[in-house]
């Protein structure tokens, strides 16, 4: 079930968090997260590093970031529920993507103008401050309804990774497990989907 060339997604709280090199090799899609806590000089020097190694590089729920680093990337966050579906009409190249947990934000998603919708918790985590996940069930149950291209986050590690051959996705994202990612993922892939 899992879709060809399927994209791996890494969300990042830091612009040194991880090699770029590395980012590169195992050929990951950039999410930033809180970007209001950069320095716009260290951004722009990150989205140029970014763009010489043509590693894709998301911008978060700020349109003038987004035009001020000249990028095509689009990132729409859960809780932002403002409408961006007019960026199409302003640049058709533009990639918009959002984060939804459930029928309602998914809705609003498709209604934001996103290509792809990164749906939320698969797999229970550690956290503290969230409680339950999805679960494959859920997920599928979810995604199938809807004629979007999903992205499923949350939990995902090396015990878990096979069970996401049973959903109904275009990629994964993750948040954490990011630098053991490149060992276990790009054979998996290449020998399961």
């Amino acid at each position: 079930m899992f879709k060809k060339n399927p994209k791996l997604f890494f969300f990042i709280e830091k612009l040194n968090e991880l090699n770029l090199d590395y980012v590169k090799k195992i050929g990951a899609i950039l999410i930033l997260r809180n970007i209001e806590k950069f320095k716009i000089k260290d951004l722009k020097e990150f989205s140029k590093s970014c763009s010489k190694r043509r590693i894709s590089l998301f911008i978060p729920n700020n349109l003038k970031i987004l035009f001020m680093l000249k990028t095509n990337n689009f990132y729409i966050s859960a809780h932002n529920k403002k409408q961006f579906g007019h960026l199409k009409k302003i640049n058709p190249k533009i990639s918009i993507i959002g984060s939804a947990h459930d029928v309602s934000e998914i809705n609003e998603k498709k209604a934001q103008g996103c290509e792809y919708i990164v749906l939320s918790r698969i797999f229970q985590t550690t956290s503290k401050f969230k409680r339950g996940h999805l679960g494959t069930i859920r997920f599928n149950l979810l995604t199938r309804t809807h004629s979007k291209k999903f992205i499923a986050l949350g939990g995902i590690n090396q015990r878990n990774f096979k069970s996401l051959k049973n959903l109904n996705i275009h990629g994964l994202a993750m948040l954490k497990d990011k630098k053991k990612a490149g060992k276990y993922m790009p054979a998996f892939l290449k020998n399961n989907f």
